[in-house]
């Protein structure tokens, strides 16, 4: 087993360059099984329960032990170096993820012909309207910002965000 190192000289920001065994090192056994177990089906208690913490009364104690270890930095990082390995390992990049999403908008914003039943004809016609599917777009626009890091609030020169200054403007309206 490798040598474990000491917890308080983790450099959060500095594991965003290491791999998951470079973190695992700073990690006893049990929060790192939690991590691996974590990343399975994102339960924090049945991770906790899966990773030997005792179940307690309605699983409260592995509950607890979940909510602690999901705060710890070194547990959250470890659990991302965990993901950014098994994402690499399948071979989807952030490009190719939004190549996808970009598809996926394009596909949503095709309109189609709205058919109806003929019961003249006993046959589909198309009625002359045409229909897309805004939520799907909607939702591919939504996934590419965030993709993309334009999810984060917009800042105003003053320092407040722009829902601030719009609520300001508007005399309390939120927009």
């Amino acid at each position: 087993m490798a040598r474990r190192k000491d917890k308080k000289q983790f450099d959060a920001q500095a594991a965003e360059r290491m791999t998951a065994g470079e973190i695992e090192a700073y990690l006893d056994e049990r929060e790192a099984r939690f991590a691996r177990e974590y990343v399975v089906d994102l339960n924090g208690t049945q991770a906790a329960i899966r990773a030997g913490y005792k179940p307690g009364a309605k699983g409260a104690s592995a509950a607890v032990q979940a909510s602690r270890l999901l705060r710890d930095a070194r547990v959250r990082a470890y659990r991302a170096a965990l993901i950014r390995e098994s994402v690499e390992d399948m071979d989807v990049s952030r490009e190719t993820l939004v190549l996808k999403m970009l598809e996926i908008y394009r596909r949503c914003m095709s309109a189609e012909p709205v058919q109806i039943w003929d019961s003249e004809s006993k046959a589909w016609v198309n009625s002359g309207e045409w229909r897309f599917d805004a939520r799907g777009a909607a939702k591919a626009i939504e996934q590419l910002s965030k993709l993309l890091g334009y999810d984060a609030p917009a800042r105003t020169e003053r320092g407040g965000t722009l829902e601030e200054l719009l609520s300001a403007l508007g005399g309390g309206r939120t927009y």
